[in-house]
């Protein structure tokens, strides 16, 4: 269900970050230890699942891997221990929060108003829907 997709998107995600970001407070000294481990796996991960979003179709799946790929800059950019890394952390979960959802809900009206999330159907849509064409533009560059 598309409201499922919206509140893990826009809310459970960025508790992990914000969990994160207080962690980095109680724990200094392990996290200093490990930051460097942190930031490359954070990076390997989100260089892999952006692959995987090279070959998506789904429209919702790939949100939902973009989604993945975004969460793993965030912890890559705290686990810099810079202040710049940390509010652009902050700063990346807050946009994405908003902007994540907003495409899902758009996901949601273009399988109702067409029944295909595909994207190779769903071509062409601009013809159509222009306006819609127009948030998709706005809410993926801002994404």
């Amino acid at each position: 269900p598309v409201s499922g997709s919206m509140i893990l998107a826009g809310v459970l995600l960025k508790l992990g970050g914000y969990g994160l970001m207080r962690l980095l407070y109680i724990m200094p000294n392990m996290i200093y230890m490990f930051s460097y481990m942190w930031i490359a796996l954070s990076m390997l991960g989100g260089f892999l699942v952006s692959l995987l979003c090279l070959i998506q179709v789904d429209l919702k799946s790939l949100i939902a891997y973009s989604s993945v790929v975004h969460m793993g800059l965030v912890i890559s950019g705290m686990m810099t221990l810079n202040i710049w890394g940390y509010y652009g952390s902050y700063y990346l979960m807050i946009g994405h929060g908003l902007c994540s959802s907003a495409l899902f809900c758009l996901v949601n009206i273009l399988y109702e108003r067409t029944g295909s999330r595909s994207m190779l159907i769903n071509k062409g849509m601009i013809n159509f829907m222009p306006s819609m064409s127009l948030m998709w533009f706005l809410l993926c560059s801002s994404n």
